[in-house]
């Protein structure tokens, strides 16, 4: 049976927008790739879904790539199999093809409009740019907060963690999910964002992700305690015994890992933090706080908990100005929608799908 799987390519993180899109597909993998142009509420998502959706109904798997500053509207979709993307080459995440005519192409959604009919809504369009702009600039400033406020908060924890324990737990974890055997295949790795920060919340997709894998384990512990140290770690050596591996991104901390899938071992591997406790019912839980210190942080328990409380409340202004933008954001539509001719993107939609049925052999 055909699944949808579901990721996000990019992320609201602490060092602002973060992009993985180069991630969705290589040029030398995909068959085809159709970088689309266009404003918003030109139809670009409604697009994608359609075709990935007609797609499915066909037996084909499919992957929904999610827009992090609206999580409800695609990015990206990847008909598996055919190796055909389409995805959304746009602010922030602008995507222009590489290989020309070779590999990828624009498909420019500009095409569909009645230019003549901006006049009137052109400084309403520059005006509302520059103030989501704005809003996303504090966005970022309240969560790049957050995250300094977290490095307290794992320095708390991190001394009170017998890493000794650790040490030993992660290199049985090694021996236990790698085999003896090493793979015959060159070590590739892709990388990713489960869980992102998004105008409606923190919103993650790993048990979608990690949906039909026989063996999960979920690492459980509080800030600091080595999740990311693990997973650097068993990265590092499932890509050196030649698995390739999945890799998603911490949506606070892009350059820590959260969660690892290896799909040739058909295992898993999940953070359940501070950010995100995944509802994963069969997954073998690690608790990693079994091995701290409590005396240390009975002493340290008023400082720790006026860090959280800091940390969260920082987050979730971060979150709020995030839904502003979006809600700026969604102003724009209303000078593209009415210039919009929606047959001609029908059109194109219909178009799209003869050409990609054209690469079914």
């Amino acid at each position: 049976m055909a699944t949808i799987k579901n990721y996000f390519p990019g992320g609201n993180t602490s060092k602002g927008f973060y992009s993985f899109y180069r991630y969705i597909m290589s040029q030398k993998e995909a068959t085809r790739i159709f970088c689309i142009k266009g404003g918003p509420g030109t139809g670009k998502s409604t697009l994608m879904k359609d075709i990935g959706k007609y797609y499915y109904d066909k037996g084909y798997d499919i992957e929904h790539h999610h827009c992090s500053s609206d999580n409800n509207s695609l990015d990206g979709v990847v008909i598996k199999g055919l190796n055909v993307v389409l995805i959304d080459g746009t602010a922030p995440h602008v995507v222009d093809p590489i290989n020309p005519g070779a590999v990828d192409e624009i498909l420019n959604l500009g095409e569909c409009w009645n230019v003549d009919g901006f006049g009137k809504y052109r400084q309403m369009i520059i005006d509302t740019n520059k103030e989501v702009g704005l809003y996303f600039k504090k966005a970022y400033k309240y969560i790049a907060a957050s995250k300094i406020i977290n490095d307290d908060l794992c320095s708390y924890y991190s001394a009170a963690q017998n890493w000794g324990k650790v040490n030993e737990l992660m290199l049985s974890l090694k021996d236990e999910i790698l085999p003896d055997k090493k793979s015959n295949k060159l070590h590739k790795d892709r990388h990713m964002f489960a869980t992102a920060l998004t105008p409606n919340g923190i919103i993650s997709f790993i048990e979608n992700l990690t949906e039909g894998i026989q063996k999960i384990y979920v690492l459980q512990g509080k800030p600091g305690t080595g999740h990311d140290l693990i997973l650097e770690y068993l990265y590092e050596e499932a890509l050196r015994y030649g698995y390739y591996t999945e890799v998603f991104h911490s949506p606070l901390r892009p350059d820590k890992i959260s969660h690892l899938i290896i799909p040739e071992l058909d295992i898993a591997l999940a953070s359940s933090n501070e950010i995100y406790t995944p509802q994963i019912s069969h997954g073998r839980i690690i608790n990693l706080n079994r091995h701290l210190n409590n005396a240390l942080l009975t002493k340290k328990s008023d400082e720790i908990n006026e860090c959280e409380d800091d940390f969260y409340n920082l987050l979730n202004k971060g979150l709020a100005n995030l839904k502003i933008a979006k809600s700026v954001h969604d102003k724009l539509e209303t000078g593209y929608i009415p210039n919009m001719d929606f047959n001609k993107i029908n059109q194109v939609k219909e178009n799209i799908i003869s050409r990609i049925n054209g690469y079914i052999k």
